[in-house]
């Protein structure tokens, strides 16, 4: 039977790797969930979830599953030293679109602070209306490229440190990852013209507790039916915090920027809505825009970076292969979007 579910979280380990392709095959990413299952140990980061990945046990207990997302899915399957076997077991985000008819699932987006966006509006600062315009159209360009390939990323990663040690002490990945992992879009990131709209979105609303209104929203900042600026910043004018994994891979251009942008832990990151302390902020979409309303609005959803990258890894260690409510299993981030896609599609 199952053991206590809470357990004391564990401190921040970043996992960097080398290239290659990854060389566990997918086993099967659409294996259909035939009961309630319920999640042994909780991590508070997706990084702090390939330690169990690679060794396969928890203090002497065997783990079956870990539920991650990429590069740290990546950086696990081909760390050389792992002393499991692992696979791909499910795409959440495949079975969460089977089971609700969606493509994906919200995961990261992009906020602006209320305050930094009423100013925008109101239109009295022409140089703040325009360094705006400029960030938010790099920043789709940039995601953009990711979605088709991350050439740029991986050449911008490069060039702020030849030493992938150090790329993966700042992002919590290397640009050996993302070359590997992006040819497929296996961060799903989302482009500029495929976010969804406000109606979009209600259909998340009873699995994910999703409740955005237009008024949550930067709409005068964000149509994806408008053209892109044309201009590149010259630096990162704004102050930007991004938690450390995936979707900072959107902002890879301003990694020697240590003054403006941090790439930290996520409760540091989770801390921003309360302190208003950072102009741009990528976190949670769905538990930012919760965490805004619990602050006098304190910012504003700008657009979603990426849509359901979440798998259940398999570790070799199930005697029967087939994921259930026996099974040890270790997740991140308890309440975060991860955490209830991963409770939606695992239920009766």
């Amino acid at each position: 039977m199952k053991k206590a579910l809470i357990f004391s979280l564990l401190p921040l380990l970043l996992c960097s790797c080398g290239g290659g392709n990854t060389t566990n095959s997918q086993e099967n990413t659409t294996s259909t969930p035939v009961e309630k299952i319920t999640v042994d140990k909780y991590v508070s980061d997706v990084a702090s979830t390939a330690p169990f990945m690679v060794a396969g046990v928890d203090e002497g207990q065997k783990v079956d599953y870990v539920v991650s997302s990429y590069p740290v899915v990546f950086s696990a399957m081909n760390n050389k030293d792992k002393k499991t076997d692992l696979s791909i077991y499910s795409s959440v985000a495949s079975l969460f679109s089977e089971k609700y008819s969606t493509k994906g699932f919200p995961q990261a987006g992009l906020f602006i602070k209320t305050e930094l966006y009423n100013n925008f509006v109101k239109g009295e600062d022409t140089n703040l209306v325009s360094n705006i315009k400029v960030f938010l159209s790099q920043f789709d360009k940039d995601v953009d490229d990711l979605v088709t390939g991350g050439t740029n990323s991986v050449a911008l990663l490069n060039a702020y440190s030849e030493d992938v040690t150090q790329q993966a002490a700042r992002f919590g990945f290397n640009a050996n990852v993302i070359k590997a992992v992006q040819k497929d879009n296996l961060l799903s990131f989302l482009s500029h013209k495929d976010n969804p709209t406000v109606e979009g979105l209600t259909v998340f609303q009873e699995p994910l507790g999703v409740n955005i209104a237009e008024s949550d929203l930067a709409t005068s900042l964000y149509n994806p039916s408008s053209a892109l600026d044309e201009s590149t910043p010259e630096a990162l004018p704004f102050n930007v915090i991004s938690p450390k994994g995936a979707p900072a891979a959107a902002l890879a251009r301003y990694a020697s920027d240590s003054e403006h942008l941090e790439v930290a832990a996520p409760d540091n990151v989770k801390a921003t809505f309360s302190a208003k302390n950072y102009d741009f902020v990528i976190f949670d979409a769905v538990n930012g825009v919760k965490l805004s309303k619990a602050n006098q609005d304190s910012y504003k959803l700008v657009r979603m970076v990426t849509f359901g990258n979440l798998y259940v890894i398999a570790t070799g260690n199930d005697e029967d292969k087939t994921l259930s409510d026996d099974d040890y299993i270790v997740s991140f981030g308890k309440g975060l979007v991860p955490d209830l896609a991963f409770q939606a599609v695992y239920s009766k």
